[in-house]
C-alpha cells in the first residue's frame, strides 16, 4: 500500500540491488527543493519498530537527506511518499531489480527538447540550472544540442549518432558548418567524435592559441570578431574569425618590429607569427662583412695607439724593460679597441 513516512524513519538497505553509489545527488536535492518527491520510494518494514528500509529510491532519499542536513527541511517532520513491500529477502531483491528494470531514463534528445521548451516559459538560464541542480554550462549545452541542425538532431533522436558525436557537432553554433561536416562524415561508421571536432575546428582558432593571446579577446571583439563558447570541452572557447585575428596580430607585430628597430638601430626586422622558429631560421646563415674604411679621426687615433705601443716595447733606461702582453692588431685598431696602457711582462 501507499502512504507517507517521515524522512527520519527511513534508512538504506542492503536488499537494494543497486550497489553503485548514486550520482549527482545535488541535482536530486534541487529537484526535491523545487517540486518535492514526486515518485514513491519502495520500502519494507525494519527494526526497530517503526523504521523502514529502502528497497528502491536511494537517490531520492539521499537528496532529501542533503536538504535536511543543510537545514532546509526537518527530517522528523518531512513526509516521504512510499509504497510498503512485504516478503522475504529474495522477494524484496526481486522487487528492487524489477523496479530498476522498468525505469527508463529520458534520452539526451528528450532532455534537450524539454529544457528548450522550459526556457521558452522561463528564460532565466541560471534559475533553471539552480532548480534542477545543474550548472549553467550543462543547461546551455543541452540547449546547444536542441538547436543542432535538423538532420543532426534527428539522427541523435533516432539513435543513429551517439551523444558524444552530437556534442562534437555542437562544438560550433554555426548550423551551416554543422551540416557541411555532417554531409561529409555523417554516413560513415568509421568516423569518431574527435574527427568531427577537428573538422569543425579547422575553420576556427582556440582562445588559447598564441595568436589569440597576443591579440586579446577585447581587441578581437572590438574589431568585429566572434567568439563561440565551447560547452562540451575544457579546451577553451573558439574564435570563429581566425583571419581577422591573424590580421590584428600582424599589425601588432609590425608595430613592435618598428619599435625594436628604432631602439636597437637595426635596419630590418622581420616579424613572424609562429611558436616554432626552425622552419623560419633554417635557411639563415652568418655573414661576415668587410670592415668599413676608417675616418680621418679614427686613423689618427690608430696611428697614435701604434706609436704608444712601439714606445712601450723599447727598453727603458737602467735596463728595465716593459713589454705589452698583447700586440696591437690592425682589426683592433680599426674597431677603436686598442689600448695604450702597459702591463709588466713576465
Amino acid at each position: 500500500m501507499t502512504q507517507t513516512v517521515k524522512l527520519a524513519k527511513l534508512k538504506r538497505s542492503e536488499k537494494n540491488v543497486r550497489t553503485t553509489p548514486p550520482k549527482n545527488i545535488e541535482a536530486m536535492a534541487a529537484s526535491i527543493r523545487a517540486r518535492g518527491i514526486m515518485q514513491n520510494l519502495l520500502v519494507t518494514a525494519a527494526r526497530p519498530k517503526g523504521m523502514f528500509e529502502i528497497i528502491a529510491g536511494d537517490r531520492r532519499y539521499l537528496g532529501a537527506m542533503m536538504l535536511a542536513e543543510a537545514g532546509e527541511i526537518v527530517a522528523a517532520d518531512y513526509d516521504v511518499p512510499v509504497k510498503i513491500i512485504t516478503g522475504d529477502e529474495a522477494d524484496l531483491r526481486e522487487v528492487s531489480l524489477t523496479e530498476n528494470f522498468q525505469r527508463e531514463q529520458m534520452t539526451v534528445a528528450e532532455e534537450c527538447v524539454a529544457f528548450q521548451h522550459f526556457l521558452k516559459t522561463d528564460g532565466d538560464v541560471d534559475a533553471v540550472a539552480k532548480r534542477f541542480g545543474q550548472t549553467r554550462r550543462f543547461i546551455e549545452g543541452r540547449l546547444r544540442l536542441a538547436d543542432l541542425a535538423e538532420p543532426i538532431f534527428e539522427a541523435l533522436a533516432a539513435g543513429k549518432i551517439s551523444y558524444e558525436m552530437a556534442k562534437a557537432y555542437g562544438s560550433t553554433a554555426d548550423k551551416a558548418k554543422q551540416e557541411r561536416v555532417f554531409e561529409q562524415y555523417g554516413h560513415s561508421s568509421y568516423v569518431n567524435a574527435d574527427q568531427i571536432r577537428r573538422a569543425i575546428a579547422n575553420d576556427t582558432m582556440k582562445a588559447t592559441d598564441p595568436i589569440a593571446i597576443l591579440v586579446g579577446a577585447d581587441a578581437y571583439v572590438a574589431a568585429g570578431g566572434r567568439i563561440e563558447r565551447e560547452l562540451f570541452s575544457e579546451d577553451g572557447d573558439r574564435w570563429t574569425d581566425p583571419e581577422l585575428a591573424q590580421t590584428l596580430a600582424a599589425s601588432l607585430m609590425e608595430a613592435e618590429a618598428k619599435r625594436l628597430g628604432e631602439e636597437l638601430g637595426v635596419a630590418w626586422v622581420r616579424p613572424v607569427a609562429t611558436t616554432s622558429l626552425y622552419g623560419i631560421t633554417s635557411d639563415l646563415h652568418r655573414v661576415t662583412l668587410p670592415a668599413a674604411p676608417l675616418t680621418v679621426e679614427e686613423q689618427t687615433r690608430c696611428d697614435a695607439t701604434t706609436a704608444t705601443t712601439a714606445a712601450a716595447d723599447r727598453p727603458r733606461a737602467g735596463g728595465s724593460a716593459f713589454r705589452c702582453n698583447r700586440s696591437c692588431r690592425a682589426s683592433s685598431c680599426r674597431r677603436g679597441r686598442a689600448s695604450g696602457r702597459r702591463r709588466p711582462g713576465p
